[in-house]
């Protein structure tokens, strides 16, 4: 007999695993119910802080759309309806291999537990089918949404994808709850004394539960790969192909959950007799497929969340946002002809509070802002400056400010055209003082003393 209770004959395909023969029950272990073998809490703790990460996801989800973007639709409220059952599932799962049974091999268990496991095998199997089809539905919606203006081959695959999994969560729902007749023979095909009292039928339980399985994990493969075909005739460049065919991929792990919880349901009724400890493998990876899948759905939203707050609040060593930190970088043209200098002095100080971060922050306090040129395309530099003379002592020595029409040395538009020219060709990207305003600014950035 091997580690799983198998006669040593029996070494190819084993019909009903639920039912072993007296010679295979005659060979097992004497039951221990003083200090049985156990599973222990790994599983569970795994199980309970995936639980955790899964629901802050789904919050983290719904506040992006309902708060951020504002543009919460069906997929949000399919994923919401989805979460009960899903508390459900991992629940069910936990208990069913701390207490009800599945923490111990099959000749070990008590009458109790001869029922209990089948009452929480049931629980865990409709939890799994209710909140799975529903995640299903609401990535297919998703789906829907960002691609209802396009009429073409990708709308029906994803309707026909979504009537597939409505059907199917359908069908192996009646399949699953009417197993055996009466229903509740269910929780006690195990049983001898109420087998003895009641008439009991009951339909191919591992044919059920396989088909659902391989079924579930063939949807979750196709509903992962479709969006790959839209993208790729999207006319973006290949980088922005394979980082959107990523964030739609991230479901490739649900897939893999699947994939483990077939192996495991065709190996617990057809290769094994030992149901129970076999089972708590199927139990973690049918949890796992479900909590993950809500995380990966989640995916897009919670782009949207990051960018949101994580970019908001993350500051520079001067205090201001990275926002700010852009719109202080972006390049200011100069005045045009009809504009003075003084309206380019008063737009600055009028903006130093978006260069500043709103507050008169570092950079505001140890730079006064009328001390900042700003040339077309070129630099911004910082200098020290005599307002009287109108002399620069830094990077723009020699310079003076252009004459006002105000002023006695007005003597007509040349005079701000031939100021323009003598500014621009000492800031030359190439010149000497370009260079000086270059490594003045990079000093800045970088918050080093100057």
């Amino acid at each position: 007999m091997d580690i799983n209770g198998l006669p040593s004959y029996v070494n190819t395909f084993v019909v009903r695993g639920l039912h072993p023969p007296p010679e295979v029950i005659l060979k097992w272990p004497r039951p221990n119910y003083v200090d049985p073998e156990e599973r222990g809490w790994a599983a569970p703790a795994v199980l309970l802080v995936m639980m955790v990460i899964t629901f802050l996801v789904y919050v983290a989800r719904m506040w992006a759309r309902l708060v951020v973007s504002k543009n919460a639709g069906l997929d949000d409220i399919l994923i919401s309806l989805s979460i009960l059952p899903l508390f459900g599932l991992t629940i069910a799962a936990i208990l069913a291999i701390l207490i009800y049974g599945f923490q111990w091999h099959v000749w070990d268990q008590t009458s109790e537990t001869l029922v209990t496991s089948r009452q929480i095998a049931m629980a865990i199997e409709l939890n799994y089918l209710v909140s799975t089809t529903l995640i299903k539905v609401s990535i297919l919606c998703f789906y829907r949404r960002i691609t209802e203006r396009l009429k073409n081959s990708f709308m029906y695959w994803v309707w026909g994808c979504i009537v597939f999994c409505v059907v199917y969560g359908i069908v192996f729902g009646f399949l699953i709850t009417f197993t055996c007749s009466p229903v509740v023979g269910f929780f006690h095909v195990f049983d001898l004394r109420w087998m003895l009292k009641n008439k009991l039928t009951c339909r191919d339980e591992g044919a059920i539960i396989v088909a659902c399985a391989a079924i579930s994990s063939v949807q979750d493969l196709v509903i992962c790969m479709l969006p790959a075909f839209l993208i790729w005739n999207l006319q973006i460049s290949k980088r922005q192909k394979i980082a959107l065919c990523g964030i739609f991929g991230l479901g490739l792990i649900t897939c893999v959950c699947g994939i483990l919880r077939t192996y495991y349901a065709t190996y617990l009724y057809y290769f094994t007799w030992d149901i129970t400890w076999i089972a708590y493998y199927g139990w973690v990876w049918t949890t796992l497929e479900a909590q993950l899948a809500v995380i990966c759905c989640s995916a897009p939203a919670l782009k949207v969340f990051f960018a949101r707050y994580f970019q908001k609040y993350s500051t520079t060593r001067f205090g201001y946002s990275a926002s700010a930190s852009r719109s202080r970088s972006r390049k200011t043209p100069l005045p045009s002809s009809s504009r003075s200098h003084t309206g380019l002095h008063s737009n600055l100080s009028q903006n130093r509070s978006e260069i500043t971060g709103g507050g008169g922050g570092p950079l505001g306090s140890d730079f006064p802002l009328h001390s900042i040129k700003v040339s077309q395309g070129l630099d911004v530099c910082v200098e020290e400056r005599d307002d009287i003379s109108q002399k620069s002592f830094a990077s723009t020595k020699g310079l003076t400010a252009l004459p006002m029409p105000t002023q006695a040395s007005w003597h007509g538009r040349g005079d701000w055209i031939e100021g323009c020219r003598t500014v621009c060709s000492a800031l030359k990207p190439g010149s000497r003082d370009s260079s000086q305003s270059r490594s003045l600014v990079k000093d800045v950035e970088a918050g080093r003393p100057i």
